[in-house]
């Protein structure tokens, strides 16, 4: 494999068994830089027969070697992988800017992120526990935690490093085989970071393999195989319902971590030098690429003037350009596809409410060659608009103001969605209350987005089922067995 970045673009291989393989097709995928067009790396457009060939690679690992029951092998390899991407990091870093377009901050941001994620979990390899219980005077119950088996992770394209390795690494420190599908539109990164997995002797041979590979024949072989008990799905709602259909072919356990549309919310009490920057973050990082993204500005009227103002101010004084330039604050758009979306979903915006600023794709010079679009602000709009409702993933910002604490709460709820919230005030007792209300798997009381692989994530309603990270995200990826022993 040639290094990104050379004259010849690169090609990558899918990880079967603990080799390099091509597909039996013979098909490659296009990785597309989506702030200059041109070709990042070639990937295989994998077939069925390809993703059924590494699904029993990982069966028959998992089946064979220790590595369910040998958890300091666990700690050692996950920590070793760790080590890696610490030493690749910025070889890493502008691969990732140069395939999905984000800035290269966020870039090294995502992958510290990983590096912390897979050290937490290989401490946590050895600390999967269960617990006895005295039934009777001779009847005792040994609660067992046991790996699932082999577990499907499918990512996605807008954080495609750090939301693998959320799924990759508990369900690895579990003792479970793993075999991952990346999203087309970005391969690149996670094939280098698998590259940095078969330079670790302490996995396991073959328990860990990736194809790359449109999701609807791949994917889909995945959620109806009867030798997957198990798929992590991070994307869309609408595809996380047509995984549920597919499991049902084994009934296998399921992991969605899917769309959002989430509010901040901002009270007159509220620190505004603290929260403008931090909203304004919230709803441009990645380009509003972000599932957690706060897309949702729900103010109160006292004071909405005055943070319209200067949320208008943060969202123009952006710099917006290729994510490889240290200096640029917001990349493209990931495609052509997703450009035209965010703009469909302006167009409404424009025709139902108010643009208070952007709401255009950026032209002339080195934008032309990109999918880049304008930080935007949208007010004024009627309660049952698309834009208030659905997720448009872009860097797109709608606005409600309410008067009360009950019509805050009542409007932060009024949505499919509950993944995250904002709340911002400096009443703990309302910052309480809200926290309490909301509907949704994260509030953040005074700030926003911050995340640790010691704390549980994920959603309420139609934003997904289970919990990544921290304890409840490992046991996500174990089953339960009670083994029962009476003694006479």
């Amino acid at each position: 494999m040639t290094a990104v970045g050379e004259a010849n673009p690169c090609t990558y291989y899918n990880y079967v068994g603990g080799e390099w393989t091509k597909s039996a097709g013979g098909g490659l995928l296009e990785s597309r830089n989506p702030a200059t067009g041109e070709v990042v790396g070639y990937a295989q457009n994998s077939t069925v027969a390809d993703v059924e060939e590494a699904i029993d690679a990982v069966y028959q690992a998992f089946q064979a070697s220790d590595w369910g029951y040998n958890p300091k092998r666990r700690y050692e390899a996950l920590l070793g992988l760790a080590q890696k991407m610490e030493e690749n990091l910025e070889h890493l870093a502008r691969v990732l800017t140069m395939e999905q377009g984000k800035t290269i901050r966020e870039s090294r941001l995502e992958l510290s992120g990983c590096i912390d994620t897979l050290k937490y979990f290989a401490g946590a390899a050895r600390t999967v526990f269960g617990r006895s219980i005295q039934l009777e005077p001779h009847n005792f119950g040994v609660i067992v935690k046991e790996p699932i088996g082999v577990v499907g992770i499918i990512s996605p394209w807008n954080w495609p490093a750090l939301l693998m390795i959320r799924e990759l690494a508990p369900a690895l420190a579990a003792g479970n085989g793993v075999i991952v599908k990346p999203a087309s539109l970005t391969p690149a990164i996670s094939v280098e970071i698998f590259k940095l997995i078969d330079q670790v002797p302490h996995f396991a041979k073959g328990i860990v393999s990736i194809v790359t590979g449109p999701g609807k024949s791949i994917g889909a072989a995945m959620g109806t195989s009867k030798k997957i008990d198990m798929i992590s799905f991070t994307g869309d709602t609408s595809t996380g319902k047509t995984i549920m259909e597919m499991a049902t072919s084994n009934i296998k356990k399921l992991a969605l971590e899917l769309g959002g549309k989430s509010p901040n919310v901002v009270f007159p009490d509220a620190n505004l030098d603290k929260a403008i920057p931090m909203i304004g973050r919230s709803i441009f990082i990645s380009a509003g690429q972000i599932c957690m993204a706060g897309s949702r500005l729900l103010v109160h009227e006292s004071i909405k003037e005055e943070v319209l103002s200067r949320l208008q101010q943060y969202a123009e004084q952006l710099k917006v350009g290729n994510g490889i330039d240290e200096t640029v604050d917001m990349g493209p758009l990931v495609s052509q596809s997703q450009l035209e979306l965010v703009n469909e979903y302006c167009e409404i915006g424009r025709r139902e409410g108010k643009i208070v600023t952007g709401g255009y794709r950026l032209t002339g010079g080195e934008y032309d060659k990109g999918y880049f679009f304008a930080p935007t602000i949208i007010d004024e709009l009627p309660a049952n608009c698309r834009v208030l409702k659905e997720e448009i993933f872009g860097p797109v910002l709608a606005v409600q103001t309410f008067a009360s604490d009950e019509e805050a709460l009542a409007l932060a709820n009024d949505s499919d969605f509950g993944l995250s919230a904002g709340v911002w005030t400096s009443d703990v007792n309302r910052a309480w209350r809200m926290s309490k209300g909301i509907k949704a798997g994260t509030v953040w009381v005074n700030t926003y987005n911050k995340n640790f692989p010691e704390a549980e994530f994920g959603g309420y309603k139609q934003s997904g089922l289970g919990r990544t990270r921290g304890i409840d995200g490992l046991m996500e990826y174990c089953e339960t067995k009670h083994i029962h022993f009476e003694t006479e």
